[in-house]
């Protein structure tokens, strides 16, 4: 317990200090930070409580089926807590180099795995819990909630979040251990078709169109003061993020007995899930580590024919710094298996998001609404591959990066071969994903889709290389570490402010279409292609800065 509370109180240190000199840059750089993120709590606060009002003054969805879709939300945010923190966890647990000075000292592997647990948890949801609460914070104010309700709904996010990643870390230790029985490949696929098939089937069994046709058979009653748990599966009612939707649904009721044994539930279910990956962490981390040292080497062999000993149509510079590039991706565990989840993820988004059209029962309001939703996050699909794999890659040159200042490279050379392969990727897989998201529509609608999707997919990757140039940290060999760092953090929402910028500006043209189109009336797709002129200018006004940002910081260390 001694060497726990050593190693704990130096880590609250090492998060608590201050920089022992203070530059200017550094405080520009310190206030600028301060201001966005104070700027994008007020925005998700602002768009929580309008998106809300919306829904309930002007559609009327009533409070029943509000807290449903909210459940489906947190269903997706459950997920993606957990599927990230495997990832995460990956990398705090087994590769980074701190672990390795952990066992060359007499601190026992349950005691590492506990600290690393709880330093990852933290480490990557803090802008995570800023943005939650902001927009929780607009859920309240809209229902004019007391503040000690307000607090306790606020607090029983923590264990949501907390169920999440234990859960997450739990999976990991398991993945690793079988991996030494049926081989890590075998175990990743298995897992994938199992989150696969989870997912089709909570939608299949709670399916949101569905949902809303037997709701609204109930209407105008579905604002009154009943509840429609008939038409829910009984399943719902063991699972996490049904617990904290009904919360919200009974404080808003003032029913806070029935609010409180969800929460209670929430407690439980996050303090046994933390046990569990506790338990689990002292039978199993120490024998999962080892296992886990043999992974690099198994990537290093496929990866054989990329390397330099092989003909090559480049010239050298473009080889040296292409195949450098491919050849550390592939010996990296973390970036497959996160690259595999990532592509997943995608995969279910396209399929889920392609039958777009039907959806919307009438209503051009809730179309429009659902419309930029699915752009909305077909732009947050980007921004999630852009903060991955673009914002690390200045970072990972490592403390080794004085050797390019002495060999025969051109700057912009050297910054087109590192972003040409993710670029290229990620354009692709964002025009794929705006193409069968809006195929259904037409082709004018297709093309204006097409078309701002890429200019908007340019600024984000633009702006995260250089956000990621300008918080650039050679120290850092991990991408995962680099994604979850402070510049990273920042760097979303500076994504985030920019793509709710291209939602509010899509809002009217696309609304009139869908009108147009409830209505059997004639649209004129000029006031569409129109839009895409602001976001011509803004994408090249970002992509210039921010390249320029790039090149500058670049400057300095070349």
């Amino acid at each position: 317990m001694k060497s726990f509370l050593h190693i704990l109180k130096y880590k609250a240190l090492s998060y608590l200090r201050f920089e022992s000199t203070i530059t200017l840059s550094g405080f520009i750089k310190n206030s600028a930070s301060g201001i966005i993120y104070l700027a994008f709590a007020f925005g998700a606060f602002y768009f929580s409580y309008s998106t809300i009002a919306f829904l309930m003054l002007n559609i009327k969805i009533g409070l029943f089926l509000l807290h449903q879709f909210i459940s489906m939300v947190l269903f997706i945010f459950f997920v993606s807590i957990n599927v990230g923190n495997i990832i995460v966890s990956y990398s705090t647990l087994y590769k980074s180099q701190e672990i390795n000075y952990y066992f060359s000292k007499p601190v026992k592997p349950e005691i590492i795995f506990t600290i690393k647990f709880l330093d990852n948890f933290f480490y990557s949801s803090g802008t995570l819990l800023m943005v939650l609460f902001s927009l929780l914070a607009g859920y309240l104010y809209y229902f004019n909630i007391s503040i000690i309700a307000g607090i306790t709904l606020l607090l029983s996010f923590i264990p949501y979040m907390f169920s999440a990643g234990s859960l997450g870390v739990i999976i990991l230790l398991i993945i690793i251990k079988l991996s030494s029985r049926y081989g890590l490949k075998k175990i990743l696929y298995s897992l994938a078709s199992i989150y696969l098939l989870s997912i089709i089937l909570f939608f299949d069994l709670n399916s949101p169109g569905t949902l809303v046709k037997e709701i609204m058979k109930s209407y105008p009653y579905i604002d009154k003061d009943i509840y429609l748990s008939s038409y829910l599966p009984d399943i719902l009612e063991y699972l996490p993020h049904h617990w904290l939707a009904q919360s919200g649904f009974w404080i808003i009721k003032g029913n806070f007995i029935y609010a409180a044994q969800f929460i209670f539930l929430q407690t439980v279910l996050s303090a046994i899930l933390f046990l569990s990956a506790l338990t689990l962490g002292r039978k199993w981390y120490l024998n999962t580590w080892l296992i886990s040292t043999g992974f690099s080497n198994q990537k290093r062999k496929q990866a054989a024919h990329f390397s330099f000993l092989n003909k090559s149509r480049l010239n050298p510079q473009t080889e040296s710094l292409f195949k450098k590039d491919i050849l550390l991706f592939f010996r990296e565990p973390s970036q497959i298996i996160h690259s595999i989840i990532l592509l997943f993820l995608i995969i279910i988004f396209t399929v889920s998001a392609s039958g777009i059209k039907f959806i919307g029962f009438g209503n051009f309001y809730l179309q429009t609404m659902i419309y930029l939703s699915i752009y909305l996050f077909n732009l947050l699909l980007i921004s999630t591959l852009s903060l991955r794999f673009i914002f690390p890659l200045t970072s990972l040159e490592g403390e080794y990066f004085w050797k390019l200042r002495t060999a025969p490279i051109q700057l912009k050379k050297y910054i087109l071969t590192k972003l040409t392969p993710y670029s290229a990727i990620i354009l692709g897989i964002a025009l794929l994903l705006s193409f069968f998201t809006n195929y259904k529509f037409g082709f004018e609608i297709t093309l204006f889709a097409v078309l701002s999707t890429f200019l908007s997919a340019i600024a984000i990757l633009a702006i995260n290389y250089g956000m990621g140039t300008i918080y650039a940290n050679y120290k850092e060999k991990n991408p995962i570490r680099v994604s979850s760092s402070q510049g990273a953090s920042l760097t979303f929402l500076i994504c985030a402010v920019y793509m709710v910028f291209m939602i509010l500006l899509f809002f009217r043209p696309m609304s009139d279409y869908f009108l147009a189109v409830t209505l059997n009336n004639e649209f004129s797709y000029r006031m569409i292609f129109y839009g895409s002129i602001p976001v011509l200018i803004i994408s090249v006004i970002l992509t210039y800065l921010f390249m320029k940002a790039a090149v500058h910081y670049l400057r300095k260390d070349f």
